[in-house]
């Protein structure tokens, strides 16, 4: 290993988010609470050039790095970028939160790079070691975020039960993994393929991938480790719930896609297994959004059904499948970033989270109220936005697959977009079509021109990209063109 060579051509991005961690941890240590608040710029311009660093990366071809445990392509490239890209909207959607942490200010964006050094390091693994160890970094980042409101009930109580089922999730995780290594020996994932393609499919090898499956579901708030998204979502600070909700998703099926179509994909319960995941989990995400009074958990449940619409492209274990899933989650990441800048907006102006209380938003602040319609839109699936194109894009790949196998997903999936329809439809209602109540006179936090850009950057592209689905859907596919799916194992009959 030439670790030189390793850290210019396959990690030279992590490389350079480790030395802003770094920075930023001294001068969180140095600086008094009226100068932490510069750390922020730190942080800020440090993702920039960790974005802009990147463009020295090769997207045609692949690197190998740290023994074969990191592998940097056109894939792994694209979901790095989204991560980054999400964790510098989590920043500007920080700045005037953090304003009232005080000493705090510099841990907390401390905390959110070593959380997205966790997940970008999930998006290019290769090794079972790697990925677990890149998984805890995430985790454990998140589980102090989401209780870092020490002063909050509800904050505490996400942490712990989020700190719970992310323990329980790892110890499933960690018995699939031990499954996998005594059959195969092996810890990087181009071996274990190697050698499964040679192993008869058996109830150990099944057992594993439904182990390691169950706590991967977890990263991505699939059923059933779903439980926890609801009280994060309303206790955890708002920036917290925005980067958690996309961001840790983001990561979490970087690492679904990789990982499980490498080894598992020829499983004969491979559709069947994910298919049921995803259908059970959308399903249960939007039913019970439908009788939701606080905007916060209503998210949550939408969040949930999210994650059952892109697990589709998954079941169907196809490359174009894999496309469509790439390219939804780049439309998640603007709409629903773009979503949760209107929540914090009125959440600062009114210091309400009901449903209720965005009762005529429109003659109050029309500006805020569109953006936060087209956003709602875009994740309900209507055409000219980027969501349309995005469920539009998972179906075809559904159909294209044999709609004689997958037509029971196919039809289950447009049932719940309908569903999913009429809650979206009841917040734009209450905005446009009920009179005000809600009072804006005065700020609980002050008007944040940095939240307000991304509300607008989110919003165009959300519009852009359901304009010029084609070129995005095109790098999908290329990105999805890296994937190796499991040869086919050798079952009992055959080798008898």
């Amino acid at each position: 290993m030439n670790l030189l060579y390793d850290l210019r051509y396959a990690l030279l991005p992590e490389t350079l988010l480790t030395i802003l961690l770094i920075i930023c941890c001294v001068l969180s240590f140095v600086f008094k609470s009226p100068k932490q608040k510069l750390i922020y710029r730190v942080s800020t311009i440090g993702l920039i050039a960790v974005l802009l660093s990147f463009g020295f990366l090769s997207f045609t071809n692949k690197f190998v790095a740290m023994y074969g445990s990191f592998v940097s392509d056109a894939y792994s490239i694209l979901f790095r970028i989204l991560i980054v890209l999400g964790s510098l909207i989590t920043l500007q959607f920080s700045k005037k939160y953090t304003e009232s942490f005080g000493k705090s200010t510099g841990e907390f964006y401390v905390l959110i790079l070593t959380a997205t050094l966790g997940a970008m390091l999930l998006a290019g693994v290769n090794d079972m070691i790697m990925l677990f160890v890149a998984i805890e970094t995430l985790s454990i980042s998140s589980f102090m975020l989401a209780g870092y409101t020490r002063s909050d009930k509800l904050s505490n109580e996400a942490a712990l039960k989020y700190l719970v089922i992310g323990a329980a999730s790892s110890a499933v995780f960690l018995y699939g993994f031990s499954f996998v290594y005594g059959i195969t020996g092996q810890t990087n994932l181009v071996n274990i393929a190697e050698y499964l393609s040679r192993y008869n499919v058996n109830l150990v090898l099944i057992l594993s991938f439904l182990f390691i499956m169950g706590g991967l579901c977890y990263k991505i708030a699939a059923v059933p480790f779903h439980m926890w998204a609801p009280d994060i979502y309303e206790g955890a600070p708002v920036p917290v719930t925005a980067f958690l909700s996309v961001v840790s998703k983001i990561a979490g099926f970087a690492v679904i896609i990789r990982f499980l179509s490498q080894i598992f994909a020829s499983l004969p319960v491979w559709s069947f297994s994910i298919g049921i995941i995803a259908i059970a989990t959308m399903t249960i995400g939007n039913l019970v959004a439908v009788n939701q009074t606080n905007i916060r958990r209503l998210m949550a449940y939408s969040s949930i059904a999210q994650s059952g619409y892109i697990l589709t492209g998954l079941a169907v274990s196809t490359k174009l499948g894999i496309a469509s899933m790439i390219f939804y989650l780049i439309c998640y990441l603007f709409m629903n970033f773009g979503t949760w800048a209107a929540i914090e907006m009125f959440i600062n102006k009114t210091g309400k989270d009901s449903i209720d209380a965005f009762d005529g938003l429109i003659t109050k602040k029309p500006l805020h109220a569109v953006g936060f319609t087209i956003c709602l839109l875009s994740l309900a699936g209507i055409p000219f936005t980027a969501g349309f194109f995005g469920k539009f894009f998972l179906f075809q790949s559904i159909a294209l697959a044999g709609i004689e196998n997958y037509l029971w997903i196919l039809i289950i999936a447009l049932i719940n977009t309908v569903i999913s329809v009429y809650y979206y439809l009841r917040i734009i209602a209450a905005m446009i079509l009920k009179p005000a109540i809600s009072e804006f006179k005065d700020d609980i936090i002050k008007p944040s021109l940095s939240l307000n850009a991304v509300l607008g950057v989110t919003v165009a592209a959300v519009l852009l990209i359901g304009i010029f689905a084609s070129p995005i859907y095109s790098l999908s596919k290329y990105s999805a063109s890296k994937i190796n799916f499991a040869i086919p194992a050798i079952s009992i009959s055959e080798k008898k």
